[in-house]
């Protein structure tokens, strides 16, 4: 059985595109991809003290929940989340 293919006379459906970003600054890579500048590169730095306060707060969780070679996934997120709340409380609390 022959098959003929459907030829459309209607124009295509433009794609789908990410929004350009309205702030900051963007750079553009050729005539229809803009990028966004927003991550400068000082965000690859730590903060100062930031390995001293993560030694000490995995310290404390290991204290806390145990420190354990093999976790299930609830063991590891429950001590995960224990120290990114103890290190935003420590960020607030030096404002």
């Amino acid at each position: 059985m022959k098959t003929k293919k459907y030829k459309s006379k209607e124009k295509p459906l433009p794609k789908a595109e990410e929004p350009v970003a309205t702030y900051g600054p963007t750079a553009t890579i050729s005539n229809d991809t803009v990028i966004s500048n927003l991550m400068p590169d000082s965000f690859d730095e730590k903060p100062e003290g930031f390995d001293a306060c993560y030694a000490r707060l995995k310290a404390e969780a290991d204290e806390k929940f145990g420190k354990k070679e093999l976790m299930t996934v609830d063991e590891y997120f429950g001590k995960l989340r224990y120290m990114v709340n103890a290190y935003y409380d420590d960020i607030q609390g030096q404002d």
